[in-house]
């Protein structure tokens, strides 16, 4: 079968489309969200995606008011009103956001394509992984992960760690590199391929989220 020219330049922008993108895939219908698992505390930030962090300080700030609003009666009553206030102060200020990992995917996914160039058909998947390459950017941090996609690097989705019911993956490239399907608590699901460094960011963000999210998610082969 023959194709013409602008037969194939349709098919090859149709599929670029798909794969410049990182898949995430909605919550379901009402009713059918997962029900919500403990919080590690009660400071805990809520899970918004794209929140606004300084309505989320402001809102941690408020709980603290009271406790260093109440009047004090007597200096030894006032002193213990002070330490509560601080502490409560203390509890609610953040920790500085930490980057543990930012990049792009891992260079591995453009081995096959690359062989492949040898013939017509594989210069499409070629200039796939080459456009993944240059616009998807995966960043793990200590508060949420966050992937860049799309043409153009257009497209940010982000989910904090208390989003999180499970995590799924699977190794490729003889296990440095992996593939993780992260399920949120709304039924949504997150996709991300070719994370570099996997077993490390695996274990990192199994470190940040629930210890029930830990126990339903798959263990790293050597920590099973």
């Amino acid at each position: 079968m023959k194709f013409s020219s602008a037969t194939l330049a349709v098919l090859a922008m149709a599929v670029t489309v798909e794969a410049f993108s990182v898949r995430y895939t909605p919550a379901p219908a009402a009713g059918v969200c997962r029900a919500a698992l403990p919080r590690r505390g009660g400071l805990a930030l809520a899970a918004k995606r794209k929140g606004d962090l300084f309505q989320e300080i402001a809102e941690l700030e408020g709980e603290s008011t009271p406790a260093a609003a109440a009047p004090a009666e007597g200096g030894a009553e006032a002193a213990v009103s002070t330490d509560i206030a601080v502490a409560d102060k203390s509890k609610a200020m953040l920790a500085p956001e930490e980057t543990f990992f930012e990049g792009a995917p891992s260079w591995t996914e453009v081995v096959i394509p690359a062989i492949s160039i040898l013939t017509v058909v594989g210069i499409i998947p070629f200039a796939f992984t080459i456009a993944r390459q240059l616009w998807v950017r995966f960043k793990i941090t200590s508060r949420r992960i966050s992937v860049v996609s799309g043409i153009g690097g257009k497209d940010l989705t982000e989910i904090t760690y208390d989003e999180i019911y499970e995590v799924k993956y699977i190794f490729r490239a003889f296990g440095s590199v992996g593939d993780m399907v992260i399920e949120l608590r709304d039924g949504a699901k997150l996709e991300m391929r070719s994370v570099p460094n996997f077993p490390e960011v695996y274990r990192y963000i199994m470190d940040k989220v629930d210890p029930e999210v830990k126990a339903a998610s798959t263990p790293m082969s050597d920590d099973a």
